[in-house]
């Protein structure tokens, strides 16, 4: 019910607003539009009675007119049908017709003869058309049989001329209009001409006004003699009651003046007093002003005010005859005395200035009280923003040169530095690590000097002995320190130094004592991460890598290669009869071989290689930039180097080695899959007789035959319509409503229903069949919007996926042009995502695509952002208009603080370079409050809607309300 009354009160305030608007402001335009008004109303009222009146007079009298012609025509004709004189029967038509309102006149005899005449064209200006068919509808033809003496000779028949009639009675009317007409306009400027000269006597307050404010005091509104008696009356009120407050004011100013002096000498006791004359120099000075500026009468007296005295938070005081308020710093003053200062001018009687009275109230302990706290509060914010980024950071770089810059600032000084300490001798060497100022340049330079351990700098030393080599290259004078004690040892220190000597204070030293236990518990926490990494990634018997590092390794020479185009390989080492060695020689035994047998691979590989411990007697290696007559060579060389003896306890061990071969990209594009194709090789050996290598064949997995069943039914696919589109709603956040969508390709297979997007997106990447089927989402998409548009729904741009492949099409622009040409939709309505490791690949030439694209006027997105490693610079070239947030980012942005503050910085970064953001993958309303806090634009996801298809889309979108968040409400 609220509801309701609250939408009726809106509607029922828009008219409210607009008569508002549109009513004038002046008295004068409000009474000449109530005259303007009743005006119309008069004449609308006269003119319509007036047109009605006439047009019902001119019907009446043509009809009375034409039965009189046609009686008399009558007569004449029936005369001489009866002696046969069809002559004169025609002589009287013709008659008849001539300034009658007929058009045509006929006599049909009963022998089947007939006379028929036509009246010669109107010249007069017809009226329009709507009126000619009204006057028509009252006017039918006329019909009279010719007897005489009870014998039929025929039919006189006569056809009113309605065209005719119309002309007469609009002539009428339009020359009645524009006579009304100049007669209504004329008396509307009479009577505008004397509203605005009766009411002109008004402004006479005007400009009592502007003499009040510019010190006329005497001054008095006029008014004209043939004013009206009313306005007169008012203007000589307002004159009276300003002579009345002329009178009031100069009492109370001269009260006010007899306080001010009775006053003075309390305001000597209580505050720092002068008088100034007005060229600006000291005429007088209270005692105040001489114990608080340590300066005499003799010194001050005559001088300039500004001489001794300075402004600290704005522009110089100058004796222009104003208030003026601000504070000021004594100037050589040795304990740098500052004032609150007002500055106040007097005038006389005349309104002449005479001087200035300066009041001024030491506000040096305050302020000194104020720098401190602001000091406190700076330094307790950098400590508290250094913790943060010490949890957040794992370089340790990077946090020591926060820990300078932070201590540069806090301390006021152009220099600070973290320094390491090595741990090989009692003289340490000693490292910068980071620095700012002059030693940001000197970072990573060592020297040896650091006796350990440490000693707390002497008192008495500026500069400690070990920083005298940086003092004299960098002209650093003075320096405070701090020690970086991690668990057992002295891990380095932090310093800042000063080029002029300045002596530091504990409290710098306690500061900096905060940033060493934040930099001491980073160190720690590293230092333990990496050995809890070390364990969790590494082999503890031969230090190799162990399965978890190897997925890692090749998952990102996965990504290096898909981006360089380079090959790499993969294989699976097994050592044949390795369980005999450990069953009849011993484990201790087994792992001294695994020792030698780890030599022996790193002996074949090169330096890039990786060499891995699976478990057991399992080895994998990751070759990058690795051709096939490589592998093969390696292949070569690890089985014949692992079938030499080893030698252990004095006696020859054999053994050999089965190795699997999987290449990538041929193999696979996945690390698991290529390590599982590589798995499945090496079993493909050992069956063949172990002691050899097998590369990876399609044969030697089962699973390649579905692989080629779903290639060949997705070639089909296209063909049989087999594809559909879903369209996930995106929302502005600003004003709630669906402000686009994104198409998302679906296959229905006949068999198997709706397939995962995930089970044939990659098939049709790989074979190819991306390219046609991309085409075909371009063309339903535009066919889509050409069907919502005829459903009558307002169109909203689609968002469609780019592939890797479509992008490397030299025809892409000109293919998606022509497309949507023939479409007939404006290119507006489409938008592509490209991914940053598709525009990575070749960065030049996606920027010449997409320039193309973004000409032709479709919009461009770059979809996972944050996921990619897109450079910034290429980010700016691209011809982009929006970024799209990665929902991994989204998905804890509530409670993660380090996701909420990347977003920010996407968010920041995107607004900055003038793009639109676009979150996916928003599940819930704490999301959707946080995005519209950050300032994201558009958001995506199932809070929003799930993909649908084009009818429920439709269907959905009609009837639903704007998103909100905090218990919006939500599309489905």
């Amino acid at each position: 019910m609220n509801a309701v009354l609250t939408k009726a009160a809106v509607l029922l305030a828009v008219p409210r607003r607009l008569l508002r608007a549109l009513f004038p402001r002046s008295l004068v335009g409000r009474v000449f539009g109530l005259f303007s008004l009743a005006m119309l109303v008069l004449l609308a009222s006269g003119l319509g009675m007036f047109y009605r009146y006439q047009y019902l007079q001119h019907i009446e009298e043509t009809q009375d007119n034409a039965l009189m012609l046609v009686e008399i025509a009558t007569q004449t004709v029936e005369e001489s049908v009866v002696i046969g004189d069809y002559d004169t029967v025609k002589r009287t038509l013709n008659k008849l017709l001539v300034k009658s309102p007929f058009k045509q006149a006929e006599f049909l005899d009963l022998g089947g003869g007939a006379i028929r005449l036509t009246a010669p064209e109107m010249r007069q200006a017809a009226a329009p058309q709507w009126f000619a068919q009204l006057i028509a509808a009252r006017f039918y033809d006329v019909n009279r049989v010719i007897a005489v003496g009870g014998k039929d000779y025929g039919v006189l028949r006569l056809s009113f001329d309605e065209r005719k009639l119309a002309a007469q009675l609009w002539s009428v009317i339009a020359e009645t209009s524009v006579v009304v007409w100049v007669l209504f306009m004329l008396s509307l400027t009479l009577t505008h001409i004397f509203l605005r000269r009766w009411l002109d006597n008004l402004g006479g307050l005007r400009l009592l006004e502007h003499d009040l404010a510019a010190g006329r005091v005497t001054a008095e509104a006029s008014f004209r003699a043939d004013a009206p008696s009313e306005i007169q009356e008012a203007i000589l009120a307002v004159n009276r009651g300003a002579a009345s407050l002329r009178v009031q004011y100069g009492q109370q100013i001269e009260s006010l003046m007899n306080s001010l002096m009775q006053h003075k000498s309390a305001m000597d006791q209580a505050a720092i007093v002068s008088e100034i004359d007005t060229e600006g120099r000291i005429e007088s000075v209270n005692d105040l002003f001489k114990a608080s500026s340590g300066l005499t009468h003799a010194e001050v007296i005559g001088q300039p005010l500004t001489r001794f005295t300075r402004s600290t938070d704005g522009p110089q005081w100058q004796p222009d005859g104003a208030v003026w308020t601000g504070e000021v710093a004594v100037v050589g003053h040795p304990a740098a005395r500052q004032w609150q200062r007002i500055i106040v001018p007097i005038f006389d009687a005349d309104n002449v200035l005479e001087r200035y009275i300066c009041i001024d109230v030491d506000i040096t302990a305050r302020k000194e009280f104020e720098r401190t706290i602001v000091t406190n509060a700076h330094r307790e914010s950098l400590i508290a923003d250094l913790g943060r980024a010490a949890l957040a950071t794992v370089e340790l770089d990077e946090l020591f040169g926060a820990a300078a810059q932070a201590a540069a600032s806090a301390l006021g000084a152009a220099h600070a530095a973290v320094f390491e300490f090595d741990e090989d001798s009692a003289m340490r060497r000693v490292t910068l690590r980071a620095g700012v100022g002059a030693l940001a340049g000197v970072v990573g330079q060592t020297w040896n000097g650091a006796a350990m351990p440490l000693a707390p700098q002497p008192a008495d030393a500026p500069l400690r002995p070990m920083f005298e080599p940086l003092g004299a290259a960098d002209g650093l004078h003075s320096g405070v320190d701090a020690c970086i004690l991690c668990a057992d040892r002295q891990f380095g220190l932090i310093a800042v130094f000063s080029d002029d000597g300045r002596r530091f204070a504990h409290e710098d030293h306690t500061f900096l004592r905060s940033i060493t236990n934040i930099l001491a518990t980073a160190i720690e926490r590293q230092s333990a991460q990496k050995q809890l990494t070390y364990l969790a990634q590494y082999d503890a018997l031969t230090n190799l890598p162990n399965r978890r590092h190897l997925s890692q390794s090749l998952n990102r020479l996965i990504a290096q290669s898909a981006v360089t185009g380079q090959r790499a390989g993969v294989m699976f080492i097994d050592l044949d009869h390795f369980k005999k060695v450990n069953d009849s020689l011993g484990h201790d035994v087994g792992d001294q071989l695994l020792v030698l047998a780890t030599q022996r691979l790193r002996d074949c590989t090169r330096d890039g290689d990786l060499i891995a411990r699976l478990g057991g007697d399992e080895f994998a290696l990751v070759l990058p930039d690795i051709s096939d007559d490589g592998l093969v060579r390696l292949a070569r060389a690890l089985v014949d180097t692992l079938a030499r003896p080893f030698i252990m306890k004095g006696q020859q061990l054999f053994v050999s080695a089965s190795i699997g071969i999987a290449r990538y990209p041929d193999d696979g594009v996945h690390s698991d899959l290529l390590l599982k194709n590589a798995d499945t090789a090496m079993y493909a050996a050992k069956n063949s007789g172990r002691n050899n290598y097998q590369l990876y064949t399609a044969a030697m997995q089962e699973g390649a035959e579905q692989r080629l069943l779903t290639e060949a039914q997705l070639h089909l696919a296209l063909e049989n319509n087999e594809f559909l589109l879903h369209y996930q709603p995106k929302i502005d956040l600003a004003s709630g409503a669906v402000s686009g969508f994104e198409a998302l390709l679906r296959w229905q297979h006949p068999e198997r229903g709706l397939v995962p997007p995930l089970e044939f997106i990659a098939l049709l990447e790989d074979t190819g069949l991306i390219i046609p089927v991309g085409e075909w989402v371009v063309r339903e998409v535009c066919a889509q919007q050409r069907r919502w548009q005829a459903q009558g729904m307002q169109l909203r741009p689609v968002a469609i996926n780019l592939s890797a492949r479509q992008l490397r099409q030299n025809d892409l622009a000109a293919t998606i042009e022509q497309i949507v040409s023939a479409s007939g939709i404006a290119p507006a309505l489409l938008e592509f995502e490209l991914t940053e490791s598709m525009l990575m690949v070749n960065p030049e030439a996606a920027v010449a695509i997409m320039t193309q694209i973004r000409q032709f006027g479709i919009r461009l997105s770059i979809d996972d952002f944050g996921t990619g490693y897109s450079s910034l610079a290429y980010l700016k070239r691209f011809p982009l208009d929006a970024l799209k947030i990665d929902r991994t980012f989204v998905r804890d942005l509530a409670h993660d603080s380090d996701d909420a503050a990347i977003t920010k910085a996407v968010i920041s970064l995107a607004h900055s370079l003038n793009l639109k953001v676009i979150a996916e993958g928003v599940e819930t309303d704490a999301q959707l409050s946080e995005l519209a806090r950050l300032g994201c634009d558009e958001i995506q996801g199932y809070y929003t809607g799930r993909p649908l298809p084009a009818d429920a889309c439709f269907a959905q979108v009609q009837r639903a309300a704007p998103v909100l968040p905090a218990g919006g409400v939500v599309l489905a």
